[in-house]
């Protein structure tokens, strides 16, 4: 009776070690089948990014040969404006010299006067001509080994595109000590940010896109700046502050592309 009874308790012991066996095994496909799921949106996101910065650097690109078309026709408008004003001058001075022309045939024409009463005709009056215009001064050249404004953010943007981020950092740099004041010195900084973000360096980047705010409070890249120190924020964990950073994007720029992706971002974080 002893040995019959103990029979069923080994076979039940077998049983559980078995199931145990096979739950484990299937615990660990569902885990391995996570992990490469999760290694797989890192990469996509990843493909993302680099997408989202090619987009946004040809965006810039064009934006820059805007504005050089732009100030190109001002030039242009200018030099118009100088040329005409020189040729009103010039117009002026024929005139002059045509009526001083026949001032001198109708002085040459008059019958000569009697002998006894000789009169000497007193020269005429000879008016001054247009003073002769100014030779257009010459622009002095850059020195060696420095480039022009348009030049290097051009090389930095290059650069970016070509995924060397330290080299194009460098040179965003570079062109916002040389030109703090320029039309692109704002633009300049913000890329020097995305740079960093790229490089995952978040909170470098973050302190970059302050500087856009704080350097360049009127300048048309501080919604988008304002939008990344978000996403720098989230990047780091911190939830919170990333999400108030958003909310003031969609406050203070509603119209603005940046908070449309600030309120997909935020339905996201909602969810």
């Amino acid at each position: 009776m002893i040995g019959k009874g103990k029979a069923p308790s080994f076979f039940l012991l077998e049983v559980l070690a078995g199931l145990l066996i096979l739950s484990s095994g299937c615990a660990y496909q569902k885990v391995e089948a996570l992990s490469q799921k999760v290694a797989e949106q890192q990469r996509q996101i990843s493909i993302l990014q680099r997408e989202d910065i090619e987009i946004k650097s040809r965006l810039e690109e064009q934006k820059t040969a805007n504005y050089l078309l732009d100030k190109r026709m001002k030039e242009l408008g200018d030099r118009l404006g100088d040329s005409q004003a020189r040729l009103q001058t010039l117009e002026i001075g024929v005139g002059e010299l045509k009526g001083m022309l026949e001032e001198v045939k109708s002085l040459v024409a008059k019958p000569a006067a009697p002998p006894s009463a000789p009169v000497t005709a007193a020269p005429p009056e000879v008016k001054p001509g247009p003073p002769p215009p100014q030779p257009t001064p010459e622009v002095a050249p850059l020195p060696p080994g420095r480039l022009g404004s348009e030049e290097l953010y051009n090389e930095a943007m290059r650069l970016l595109r070509a995924g060397e981020m330290g080299e194009a950092i460098g040179q965003f740099e570079k062109y916002v000590r040389e030109y703090p004041h320029s039309e692109l010195a704002d633009n300049a900084q913000y890329w020097m940010g995305e740079a960093y973000y790229a490089q995952k360096d978040y909170d470098r980047a973050r302190k970059e896109f302050e500087k856009v705010i704080s350097d360049f409070p009127r300048g048309d890249k501080v919604p988008d700046a304002l939008l990344k120190i978000g996403f720098c924020y989230l990047e780091t964990g911190q939830k919170e502050k990333g999400k108030a950073e958003l909310r003031k994007v969609v406050s203070q720029y509603p119209k603005s592309p940046a908070a449309s992706l600030a309120k997909k971002k935020l339905g996201e974080l909602s969810r």
